[in-house]
């Protein structure tokens, strides 16, 4: 996530033109965040309703294997149908990494290495990170979560890489997680990689087996005779002597080589294990008492072995101790020191000396100072157990790097708090700002070889390396140069023809922009974690959100520094409301007068005829404009898609709940039509997650459901009346259950010949040129770039046919349809300059003024009393041709009510100038 620091901004009112400015403005975004405050303000539980079997609550156990083959058997059945396929891509961005659980150096050479994104597949750069190249798979699961190399002499070009992330993958839900595909092996120095098949679980549909879940591997450097291989998997330690050829357990449960029937979901086994050797050949383990029942595991503690095979318990917990996962740094130059963080409540870190090993070992326990430090974010922060790690500097036991949300070093082992550093993660102090050039939620940290003063961090934000780690003042730089692993929520591009720029939300790592078009370097805007983004035709103003509907609206200078913000979402009407936005809440904007807001809220859907006029500087929530187009609060579901027609006409958004509406007259003003046009043919209690509407027509929508276990898409040609299951073969049964994907989005696309339907999906990318109800046959796109890559969101640019595809792991990609049929913004017919409407008048709360302008340009409105004294600035903006408008609620610019009487408003636009009169009687 990055965070932008607060600025002050004096004596602005409304919001003026753009100007060239010397300094930044600086926005306060909140924290990304794995659990919200709230249900369906927290990411899991958007997640978990973005993908859960409506009839059970639950995302179907093992459905990440099982999609992949069924995908698998669409491509193959499939093959050859399509004649011209898209020229797709990637546009990066190559300085923006995602969350990164798994890096290592090559022992021979420490420019070659070999990182693992947990929804991005292998990476290998032998250039130090300067250049990177994805090596795994686009089409495996691409939950890498551990890699080791095999070090002993004559073996190093032999890599294995673990799978299945149980804590934070943020493209399942909170019910049940994706889960891994055993083990990896590489023997061409991670040129390619092959699952080992002792490790692959039997059946998808079922967590029958501890390979899905991989903490970590620790290949036996010691053992020059076997290829010894040591797994920390759920519910145990496991060991193989041929290099994962065959395997026993040595610690915790055999959860292996199970009956199909068998659900590990109902176990006492460990939750979290973790496995470290030490240089002088020690084996660290440790198992937790949770699990994924409601019994604690009885295997669970800190255990010693001499020989991988035979351990010994350390544990100094009591009996009645709870704690989750314990992650383990041991020492390099004291091999008889170790260090533990152990998260319970609140997590605690110990120091463990093995005094004596002969037959038993004979250790001594020290409770250390866990950081805790002043400010917001200062606390030593797991997440529930999300980002833990530890690591001990090679050359000195003392200095210790400790990691949750933040990351801290110690240079007398966390004896003491004042020889604590606070280095990584959130800037120290108030708010949520981020340590320069670092990242929140660590997961690893390496040190050089050529000088252990080097480290290199692994967290949410990629890699990221310090020349010294153990300065005074440590300094950070990226090194994502081409790591493309960024876990991208939304996408939006430039409404301009031809202009590449790029705007998108991503997951911990804010919204970001790109404005050379590409394979290129993105700029970051906001932090947080990003949401829905749009602009307007002529690049003039911007819009961005955080998680929870937070959304701003933005001005760039020609280097994309903000020059002006204000936010804009109604957030205290929707409160009042006794709901709440989605953790990534839609909104759109009215494609011909991108002043006016469509936004979901909650249980209502709210429009602002002129966003512009909410004043700027603010982060706070605002009522200003707003208006309520559901008269009655929606029930049972939370509004979760919202589309405009390309000719401002329509409105469509469905919920969280299977509700599908209709706005007619859109384009008007307080004139607006809303009525539910809800299919028999829905699956009952599902999530909408995109509605598409043919930019040439209306009345053709596509609407898409992501849960799984459902039929996913519906087609309309009667905007709304009837609809039909145009799934097809996305289905593995015509009821929609079974192994189908999960789809997130879609683009309904005129082409010279007809049309052409693209889906994101769970797997990849989806297109045909026709549909036929359940017959409907789709053809998988980019198998070999985007491959299976979640795509949680596309837009589509119809005036030259522009194609910007998000994923959920691999960053963006574009591509241009070639046969696209050309569909301009329809021109506002010719309008004078003037004032249209003024009502009510006289007013008692607030009043409308509504004016027309002829081309597009800025727009100031005062106002004054009978005297000619100017009390307040309406608005000073960019307007779009047609017709505008403002509200006033009988306040001055300080926000104080004024007496009743007649009050005068002057209009200028373009060197011209209208005025009206106004009467305030409450």
């Amino acid at each position: 996530m990055r965070r932008l620091p607060i600025l002050i901004l004096v004596a602005v009112v409304g919001f003026k033109e753009i100007q060239p400015v010397n300094y930044s403005i600086q926005i306060v975004p909140p924290p990304s965040e794995i659990i919200g405050g709230e249900d369906l303000m927290g990411r899991l539980e958007y997640e978990r309703l973005l993908t859960a079997d409506p009839k059970t609550g639950k995302v179907p156990e093992g459905i990440r294997q099982a999609e992949l083959a069924f995908t698998n058997r669409i491509v193959q059945n499939t093959a050859g149908l399509r004649t011209q396929a898209l020229l797709i891509e990637s546009a990066g961005p190559s300085n923006v990494g995602g969350r990164t659980r798994a890096v290592a150096f090559d022992v021979r050479n420490e420019n070659v290495i070999l990182a693992g994104g947990v929804s991005g597949g292998v990476w290998k750069s032998i250039d130090g990170g300067q250049t990177w190249t994805k090596k795994s798979n686009p089409n495996n699961r691409n939950s890498v979560t551990c890699i080791v190399q095999d070090t002993r002499p004559g073996n190093e070009d032999t890599w294995y890489h673990g799978t299945g992330e149980l804590v934070g993958n943020s493209s399942r839900g909170g019910g049940a997680p994706f889960r891994g595909n055993g083990i990896y092996k590489s023997t061409d120095n991670g040129e390619s990689w092959v699952a080992i098949p002792s490790t692959l679980d039997s059946d998808p549909n079922v967590f029958n087996s501890q390979f899905q879940y991989i903490w970590g591997i620790e290949v036996n450097e010691q053992n020059l005779v076997e290829d010894e291989v040591l797994v920390a998997a759920y519910g145990g330690i496991l060991r193989s002597l041929d290099g994962g050829g065959s395997w026993e357990v040595v610690l915790g449960q055999k959860l292996f080589d199970l009956p199909d029937s068998t659900d590990l979901n109902d176990s006492n086994a460990s939750f979290y294990t973790a496995i470290s050797q030490s240089k002088t050949g020690i084996y660290y383990a440790t198992l937790s008492t949770e699990t994924s029942s409601d019994q604690d595991s009885n295997t669970a503690g800190i255990y010693l072995s001499k020989d991988g095979q035979n351990w010994d318990a350390v544990t100094p917990f009591t009996g009645e101790s709870k704690y989750r996962r314990i992650v383990i740094g041991n020492s390099s130059s004291n091999p008889n020191i170790a260090y533990f963080i152990v998260d319970t409540d609140p997590a605690i870190m110990l120091k463990q000396t093995i005094l004596e090993y002969n037959d038993e070992p004979r250790v001594n326990y020290e409770l250390l100072e866990t950081p805790n430090f002043s400010g917001s974010q200062g606390a030593f922060e797991t997440q529930g157990s999300y980002n833990m790690m530890i690591r001990v500097h090679p050359k000195n036991p003392d200095i210790v790097f400790a990691g949750g949300t933040n990351l801290y070093r110690s240079t007398d082992g966390f004896e003491t708090s004042e020889n604590t550093k606070w280095i990584g993660g959130y800037e120290p102090g108030e708010g949520t700002s981020i340590y320069p050039n670092h990242h929140p939620d660590q997961h690893d940290l390496l040190f050089y070889p050529s000088n252990p003063n080097k480290i290199l961090s692994a967290s949410d934000g990629g890699l990221i390396v310090s020349a010294d780690g153990t300065a005074d003042s440590v300094r950070w730089q990226s090194l994502n140069n081409g790591f493309v692993t960024a876990q991208f929520f939304t996408i939006a591009q430039s409404k301009v023809e031809g202009d590449p720029t790029l705007i998108g939300g991503m997951q911990d790592n804010g919204t970001d922009l790109s404005s050379i078009g590409g394979f290129s370097s993105w700029k970051g805007i906001l932090g947080g974690d990003g949401g829905f983004a749009a602009t307007t035709k002529n690049n003039n103003l911007w819009f961005a959100s955080f998680q929870r509907g937070q959304t701003l609206r933005l001005t760039f200078n020609s280097e994309f520094d903000i020059t002006s913000f204000g936010r804009v979402d109604p957030a205290g009407l929707v409160k009042s409301e006794g709901s709440s936005f989605l953790f990534i809440n839609p909104f759109v904007l009215d494609p011909q007068n991108e002043n006016r807001m469509f936004i979901g809220g909650g249980n209502h859907l709210f429009f602002n005829a002129n966003v512009s006029q909410i004043p700027g500087g603010s982060q706070e929530p605002t009522s200003l404009g707003w208006e309520r187009l559901t008269e009655d609060p929606i029930e049972g579901g939370s509004i979760s898609a919202v589309d405009i027609s390309f000719n401002s006409e329509v409105v469509y958004f469905g919920t969280t709940a299977s509700q599908f509406f209709r706005v007619d007259k859109a384009a008007g003003v307080n004139n607006f039509v809303v009525e539910e046009f809800t299919s028999p043919e829905f699956p009952e209690g599902s999530y909408v997650s995109c509605i598409a509407i043919n930019p040439k027509d209306q009345d053709h929508v596509l609407v898409v459901f992501s849960n799984y276990n459902i039929p996913s898409v519906f087609e309309s040609l009667d905007g709304g009346l009837t609809f039909a299951d145009v799934s097809g073969n996305l289905e593995e049964n015509p009821d929609g259950t079974g192994n189908g994907q999960s789809i997130r989005w879609a683009e309904l696309i005129p082409t010279t010949s007809g049309a052409l339907y693209l889906v994101g999906t769970s797997t990849g990318l989806f297109s045909t040129t026709s549909t036929s109800g359940l017959s409907t046959t789709w053809v998988k796109e980019s198998e070999n770039l985007i491959g299976s890559a979640i795509i949680p969101m596309m837009d589509y640019r119809p005036s030259d046919g522009s194609l910007a595809i998000a994923t959920h792991g691999n960053g963006i990609f574009t591509t241009s349809i070639t046969d696209f049929e050309r569909i301009t913004t329809p021109n506002q017919e010719n309008a004078d300059f003037a004032i249209t409407f003024n009502s009510p008048n006289p007013f008692k709360g607030q009043t409308r003024i509504e004016y027309s302008i002829p081309d597009d340009g800025t727009v100031k409105i005062d106002l004054y009393t009978a005297q000619g004294e100017l009390i307040n600035n309406l608005l000073w903006a960019p307007q779009f041709a047609g017709s505008n408008e403002v509200v006033w609620d009988g306040t001055n610019a300080s926000g104080t009510s004024l007496a009743n009487g007649v009050y005068f408003y002057r209009i200028q636009y373009a060197d011209q100038s209208r005025s009206g009169k106004l009467i305030l009687r409450r």
